[in-house]
């Protein structure tokens, strides 16, 4: 049901998106939907639940066993990247759902998780740098932050397909900065 939901959500506007055309595109009765998913608020935030464990277990398998914190930076942007171009309906789903959060006062945001773990995950690699001599972040928290901002306006407004080392190029402007100035 929810790979059903997440196909029609990728091609159209939550609003066009009914729950009986969910239910037809998952082979099942909209009375079984209803019985998983009280509205169709419910299935988005499960779907939006399910893509947050997913990219945290990738995440986790692909950047913490980097043997370097350069290698882990690379392998967590290469990482955030893949994702998002495979799931490319999740950029929608996030943005949705912040909106309707802040709109209706909700508290649960299922991917405030992601963006907790991959602050943690970025000043981790960070620390590994500095213990490992590779490079020093001056205001760690900011420029954590400033990586996540500018990898999703990369993921958003940069369409595929990706350049090939795409992922290496980012971390380098990152840590060497974008001037190409000698």
């Amino acid at each position: 049901m929810l790979e059903a939901a997440a196909q029609l959500f990728s091609s159209q506007r939550f609003h066009e998106v009914r729950m009986e055309d969910i239910a037809l595109a998952a082979g099942v009765g909209k009375g079984t939907l209803y019985r998983y998913f009280r509205d169709k608020e419910a299935l988005y935030s499960a779907l939006l639940s399910q893509a947050a464990t997913q990219i945290i277990e990738r995440l986790e398998r692909k950047v913490l066993p980097a043997p370097t914190a350069r290698a882990q930076l690379v392998a967590y942007v290469e990482t955030a990247v893949a994702f998002f171009d495979e799931q490319p309906h999740v950029s929608y789903l996030i943005q949705r759902q912040e909106a309707f959060r802040i709109t209706n006062g909700e508290t649960d945001f299922p991917w405030q998780v992601v963006r907790d773990r991959s602050l943690e995950m970025v000043l981790g690699i960070f620390r590994r740098a500095e213990q490992e001599n590779a490079f020093r972040i001056r205001h760690p928290d900011t420029a954590a932050m400033m990586l996540q901002g500018g990898l999703r306006s990369v993921i958003i407004f940069a369409q595929p397909p990706r350049p090939p080392g795409l992922a290496d190029q980012i971390v380098d402007d990152f840590l060497d900065g974008a001037s190409a100035n000698p």
